[in-house]
């Protein structure tokens, strides 16, 4: 999906969140018919899994939202050209999944894009937070502190391999 914002509307930002869970889910399922050793089609299951979760937390996030979203910007469109910046070099843009997959020859590889996408995802994620009010920055806030427990688990498996 191609992202042209100078200013986000609450839906936008949910739309946007919900496009880049579902990147990552897809890669992270299909990347399990590139990967070799149980631990990590595990894991690629268990991220898929949480993708689909954050999904669903954002869906949470646009209901709480719908009435009451006011940017939180000093002036109109503030960060309209660092978001769309950071959005289109997003490692796992829906158009880049199976290029990315078709690239893949190792499981190091698998988890390195892992790794970059849980990365970005937390760049984003943050700048949302100057975006939400109180009412969304928590769930936002819970949805980074998630993507940072994947972070250390693809770490750890990093060191298995």
């Amino acid at each position: 999906m191609s992202w042209s914002m100078v200013n986000f509307t609450g839906e936008e930002i949910i739309e946007l969140a919900l496009e880049m869970e579902r990147s990552g889910k897809t890669f992270y399922e299909k990347a399990v018919s590139y990967a070799e050793g149980a631990k990590l089609k595990e894991m690629l299951g268990y991220l898929a899994k949480e993708e689909e979760k954050h999904i669903a937390d954002f869906g949470k996030l646009a209901d709480k939202l719908s009435n009451e979203f006011v940017p939180n910007e000093s002036y109109v469109g503030e960060y309209g050209d660092y978001m769309k910046s950071i959005i289109n070099s997003h490692i796992f843009n829906l158009s880049n999944v199976e290029d990315l997959l078709k690239g893949i020859t190792t499981n190091r590889e698998i988890l390195n894009f892992a790794l970059s996408f849980e990365k970005d995802s937390i760049l984003i994620f943050q700048e949302f937070e100057n975006f939400v009010n109180k009412t969304g920055n928590e769930i936002i806030q819970q949805l980074i502190n998630e993507e940072k427990g994947h972070i250390k688990k693809i770490n750890l498996l990093f060191q298995e391999i």
